[in-house]
């Protein structure tokens, strides 16, 4: 089991919406995933709860249940663990990177939150890890996520080439428990979120797909 943690220090920068679609992206591939929500407005477990498919399961939890929620995963075969870790929740978002097999760090193209992303950069360097910034609500047309990514680089953090974009496919699904992968399998969120899930894995280094896939590519409307 590959266990992958979602940080980030500043609220709406995406981690819920970045955990729900790549456990989706996961199911959608033929592994077994499971988000364990930590936060407390446990936005993750209230999409579960909208959402007509058991699985991907989320799981509500608490920093102090975590690493025993973890090993009961592993028991049951789950093949990726995400953490939804909550905002401003210094020493929890440092133990769910300890126990880690990847980082990712949300973040907005905004000069509000490139500020705030250099404290949990910090985070996840104190838990002697190596972090990702994955960008989200990137407008398709604009050019800040450049400025973005160089201001990340310049602070010796790795920006992965697959962004989310600010897209209505994101919004849309989500009302009635879906994800962008759901709600229009063709659309350009969905092909965002598969490359994204491709790179993810192959840092990861999760199994390749050894059950059936869910999803058959199909060209762009």
């Amino acid at each position: 089991m590959k266990t992958i943690a979602i940080l980030s220090q500043k609220g709406g920068s995406g981690k819920t919406t970045l955990a729900i679609h790549l456990a989706v992206a996961a199911y959608e591939a033929g592994l077994a995933a499971v988000v364990a929500d930590l936060d407390p407005q446990a936005s993750a477990s209230m999409w579960h709860q909208a959402r007509a498919d058991p699985l991907p399961h989320v799981q509500p939890t608490h920093p102090v249940a975590l690493p025993g929620l973890r090993q009961e995963a592993g028991r049951q075969g789950i093949d990726l663990f995400l953490v939804d870790t909550a905002p401003q929740s210094d020493n929890p978002a440092v133990a769910a990177a300890e126990a880690s097999d990847l980082v990712l760090i949300t973040c907005r193209p905004s000069v509000m939150d490139l500020r705030a992303v250099q404290n949990t950069i910090r985070l996840a360097r104190l838990a002697n890890v190596t972090p990702y910034v994955v960008l989200t609500q990137v407008d398709p047309f604009g050019t800040l996520q450049d400025e973005a990514v160089r201001t990340l680089e310049n602070l010796d953090v790795r920006v992965l080439p697959q962004m989310l974009g600010r897209r209505v496919a994101y919004h849309h699904g989500l009302i009635d428990g879906r994800t962008a992968l759901e709600y229009e399998p063709a659309g350009k969120a969905a092909r965002e979120v598969r490359d994204l899930f491709r790179e993810v894995g192959r840092l990861a280094g999760l199994p390749s797909r050894h059950r059936e896939s869910r999803h058959v590519e199909t060209s762009a409307a």
